[in-house]
């Protein structure tokens, strides 16, 4: 608790995405890890082999573009970094460590961008307003990539605003109007990928899955609201928060997708 409070206090972080959540989901993503790292080894490591195998595909190795980066657990940084020339790395939030590792390699660049353009629109907005549309958008340094990474990503760009708008202005989760809107902030993320030249490696969370102790389905959550991604290259079970983690009765279990090449 005393590391995440003097992360918290010390960790460079708009305003705006600090009051939205994004630095304290960071924060407990960070602490999940260090609690359950052997239960999350096999689908990390799934998640970097994916990307090296969409990376050595690249025709040109100019610029590579992470987007949802995050703590770079999912993201082979070093190997990226040697093959090509520009990395630039894109969240919400960059903590010091990545931006230690970014100085060590000199050619990766750490970038604070809102990816669904609704952070601003978010904090002002008023309850009974019209919910705010998002606008995808890379920064100019993350245009013109030999390879786009969206990395375990899709699902949570609408998740952090909807738990604010629940939270803050007592939306309901089941909401029809809710739920149209994480879908189309979906969709602008899906289009944003599809407009671009370079080579776009996808990897996001399908389903959740929450099951007992002895592994008997409980209850399902399609995580992309309806959503086809397409034909997948590659499937696996990550276990998000094993038994005892979120409650001794039962475990919650991601379907992960993965595609080295997603064309839209």
């Amino acid at each position: 608790m005393l590391i995440e409070l003097y992360h918290y206090l010390t960790t460079p972080c708009p305003r705006t995405h600090r009051q939205l959540g994004y630095l304290t989901g960071m924060l407990g993503l960070q602490a999940r890890h260090r609690r359950v790292q052997n239960h999350w080894q096999q689908h990390l490591e799934n998640c970097q082999q994916l990307i090296l195998r969409s990376a050595l595909a690249c025709r040109q190795t100019n610029k590579a573009t992470i987007i949802g980066s995050g703590l770079l657990l999912e993201v082979p940084l070093e190997q990226l970094s040697a093959q090509f020339n520009k990395v630039v790395l894109i969240d919400m939030v960059q903590p010091r460590a990545v931006r230690k590792r970014c100085l060590k390699l000199g050619n990766v660049t750490p970038l604070v961008h809102d990816i669904t353009g609704l952070a601003t629109a978010l904090i002002n907005y008023k309850k009974g307003d019209k919910l705010p549309t998002p606008q995808a958008s890379l920064p100019g340094l993350g245009l013109s990539s030999d390879l786009i990474i969206s990395c375990n990503l899709l699902t949570q760009l609408a998740h952090t605003p909807s738990h604010f708008l629940q939270h803050r202005h007592g939306w309901h989760e089941d909401d029809p109007q809710l739920q149209q809107w994480r879908q189309a902030i979906m969709k602008e993320h899906l289009l944003l990928l599809a407009q671009q030249e370079g080579r776009c490696c996808l990897i996001c969370d399908a389903s959740h899955d929450y099951r007992d102790k002895s592994g008997k389905p409980l209850a399902q959550e399609n995580r992309l609201l309806g959503l086809s991604l397409g034909r997948v290259d590659q499937e696996w079970l990550w276990p998000i928060a094993p038994l005892g983690e979120l409650s001794k009765q039962h475990q919650l279990i991601a379907t992960v997708q993965g595609f080295c090449n997603w064309r839209g």
